[in-house]
């Protein structure tokens, strides 16, 4: 007898008349409630034929031989019985799916049912005009209605593919489109240990389709206490990894972020000048998903009374529409946004304060000021449910506690001081962002809508509670207080990474080379590892996209090291800190180069893990108190694995690097330039006076630099 067979009678193939649904059917070790299976879809009510495949995968079970045969011969014309080798239940699957697109060319789409699960009797018929209502989608998914251990979940809402990369919402009793099999989407083998059908789903996803749920479908789940999906849950972190590995572009930050955008924007930006509030991710990008405050508030209420099918942005900013512009402007607004929400792990309210003065620096404090003064905030962050909390309560009077004299509340708030070329003579200073979002508390508390919490409007659970906190689902890649909201786009995307911006040598090297990368279509982006203010003068400001403070009081570019390198410290933080927010700050790039960061070299390996390209500019190598080299540039050769590219600034340096372990194709020579272009006249005068000069006298010159040893001070003696 052959492995596979297709059972036959008179010789005839049984099968349904030109059915347009497939139910397949795999079978191992659940013969008793075949049937029951089986049934359940033999009584649907359905305007149209549908054929049953039964998938033996080897099941050792007798009965399952004796179930299947006796079915297949009861009803010749609607049901085929297949037996193969065991291969699993994907392999089972596929085996079903496929024979049901070769036998019946016509079929539209294919029902997946478990053998011990069942079907109301209009199921297929409802999931089937789902299906033609919407030629966009590419499957049909239900709500799990549990028998044996009883629960109910309610899996209704818009499809979010962002949502699907941290729960399968998607059970595999769902009816697929015969486009998706058509596309090349079957179910993966390799996935043997369970959630071959969340792993499936993410591919048609990634395929380019789509699911819907529908409240009516009429699918029941057998759940008891011992199962294949239990059994799935105690491996379920390494199958998780197995997942993220395969689908590495959707699962890394720049792929979650993306779906962040599109489909559950984390902030929603109240812009109290125009009574309008922006969903966004990035505000970059979001000026079309600008909204009225009264839609907004239609939106936040649908969230309160139906939260597992509605998504409202989880972190409200209370501002005016000329701030977010001066801080656009400023080049601050996503590092800001980045640094208040990571802020809210410690305040419930973190406000921002600014003030201007004449010198072209940023500079910026932190401070809690609860109990000691007002505040001037030009805008304020909320934590997320704080707001629930605010309708909910009997009363708003601690709420108001926020924009009392002095603050009540626990508020961290961040004062960034700034070139008075960012405050426009034209607008008064927006400070009163506390006041604003009193009023808007007020204003849903006296909704008549406020009367709807109180009751529970589906009889099932609510199935997603992800959907109230997708803001934290780009924060899993990397495990940070908060994702960078950036959103990537088209072009590129470099990270210039510094511990400081003053005027030392390092910085103009970095000034130059993004000047120049930026002429050749790249995107220049400031990150100040180490302090907490820089000079950004107006060439820095023309060159860079937006500038970034780590902020973070853990991280010292060199610090404690209890081990070295060629004699050189090897900082603590760059091996065992938590490098997890600086991490997040620079996933989202496509290129990061570390400018003297120390430590952050120890971060370089996770970034080459998420797709981002690392580069290690070297510049110059310190000497200890006994004059022996060490430094930067031995500090890289402790992480050279964790670099693609060496950036060193001289030939000679270059030559180093390579003798030094570093392969000759990673290092590219950035060389000292002068630091200033020199006008073309300028250039054509001094080589025209050049080529005419033959003097024997010395050259006289003026040094203008630091005179010690990094500089070269022997060689001018």
């Amino acid at each position: 007898m052959p492995d596979t067979q297709l059972l036959t009678l008179a010789g005839d193939t049984l099968r349904a008349d030109s059915p347009r649904i497939a139910v397949v059917v795999p079978i191992f070790r659940h013969s008793v409630l075949l049937s029951e299976a089986i049934d359940s879809v033999l009584e649907q009510r359905a305007p149209f034929s549908i054929a049953i495949v039964l998938v033996n995968d080897g099941c050792p079970h007798r009965e399952t031989e004796q179930v299947c045969r006796e079915y297949a011969m009861a009803y010749p014309d609607r049901i085929t019985y297949l037996r193969k080798p065991n291969g699993g239940l994907s392999d089972a699957r596929n085996h079903g799916i496929r024979h049901a697109l070769t036998t019946w060319p016509g079929v539209e789409a294919i029902y997946m049912l478990d053998a011990d699960n069942r079907l109301r009797p209009d199921a297929l018929g409802n999931a089937m005009a789902a299906l033609e209502a919407d030629q966009q989608i590419g499957w049909i998914y239900p709500n799990i209605d549990m028998f044996g251990l009883q629960w109910a979940g309610d899996y209704g809402g818009d499809y979010s593919l962002l949502i699907h990369t941290v729960m399968n919402v998607c059970e595999a009793g769902s009816l697929i489109r015969r486009a998706v099999f058509d596309a090349g989407v079957f179910f993966d083998t390799a996935f043997k240990s369970g959630f071959e059908d969340w792993d499936f789903f993410l591919t048609a996803a990634e395929a380019g389709f789509r699911g819907r749920n529908i409240d009516n479908f009429g699918f029941l789940y057998r759940k008891r206490a011992e199962s294949m999906l239990a059994d799935s849950e105690r491996d379920a972190e390494a199958i998780r990894s197995v997942m993220r590995q395969k689908h590495r572009k959707l699962f890394g930050p720049r792929g979650l972020l993306t779906l962040e955008q599109r489909e559950a924007p984390r902030y929603a930006i109240y812009l109290s000048d125009r009574d309008e509030v922006l969903l966004t991710t990035d505000p970059d990008l979001g000026h079309e998903r600008c909204v009225p405050a009264a839609e907004y508030e239609d939106l936040w209420w649908r969230t309160q009374t139906d939260n597992s099918h509605h998504h409202a942005p989880p972190l409200l900013v209370m501002t005016h529409s000329s701030v977010l512009e001066q801080l656009r402007q400023a080049k601050l607004l996503h590092g800001l946004l980045w640094t208040m929400e990571r802020r809210l792990a410690q305040k419930p309210f973190v406000a921002l304060e600014l003030q201007s003065h004449e010198s072209e620096r940023i500079t910026w404090t932190e401070e809690d000021v609860q109990g000691k003064r007002e505040l001037d905030a030009a805008l304020l962050m909320i934590r997320p449910q704080l707001l629930n909390e605010i309708v909910r309560d009997t009363s708003i009077a601690w709420a108001s506690g926020i924009a009392s004299r002095p603050c009540s509340l626990p508020s961290l708030v961040l004062g960034f001081g700034l070139c008075e070329q960012f405050f426009s003579n034209d607008v008064p200073p927006y400070r009163s962002a506390t006041h604003d979002f009193i009023a808007f508390a007020s204003r849903l508390r006296a909704s008549p809508m406020r009367q709807a919490l109180t009751d529970k409007w589906d009889w099932r659970d609510p199935g997603i509670p992800w959907r109230a906190r997708t803001h934290e689902i780009a924060r899993v890649p990397t495990l940070a207080e908060a994702a960078y909201p950036r959103v990537h786009r088209d072009g590129r995307d470099v990270g210039f990474v510094l511990p400081l911006v003053e005027f030392g040598g390092v910085e103009r090297v970095a000034l130059n080379t993004a000047r120049a990368m930026k002429r050749t279509g790249w995107r220049p982006h400031l990150f100040v590892i180490d302090a907490k203010n820089c000079q950004f003068s107006a060439e820095w400001h023309e060159t860079f996209d937006s500038v970034t403070f780590l902020a973070d009081d853990s991280f010292t570019p060199w610090g404690s090291a209890c081990s070295s390198y060629l004699g050189t410290d090897v900082p603590d933080w760059s091996r065992w800190g938590d490098q997890r927010n600086a991490t997040a700050m620079l996933a989202w790039l496509d290129l990061v180069i570390n400018f003297h960061g120390g430590a952050i070299s120890g971060l370089m390996g996770q970034l080459k893990r998420l797709g981002v390209k690392t580069a290690l500019s070297l510049h110059l190598t310190d000497h200890s108190p006994f004059k022996r080299l060490v430094g930067n540039t031995y500090l890289g050769l402790a992480f050279e694995h964790a670099y693609d590219l060496f950036l060193p600034c001289s030939g000679q340096l270059a030559d180093w690097c390579h003798a030094m372990g570093v392969p000759e194709e990673k290092v590219i020579p950035l060389l000292n330039a002068p630091s200033f272009d020199l006008p073309e006249e300028s250039a054509q005068r001094l080589d025209a006076r050049r080529s005419g000069e033959n003097r024997p006298d010395r050259l006289r010159v003026i040094y203008l630099g630091r005179l010690d040893q990094q500089k070269g001070l022997e060689r001018l003696i």
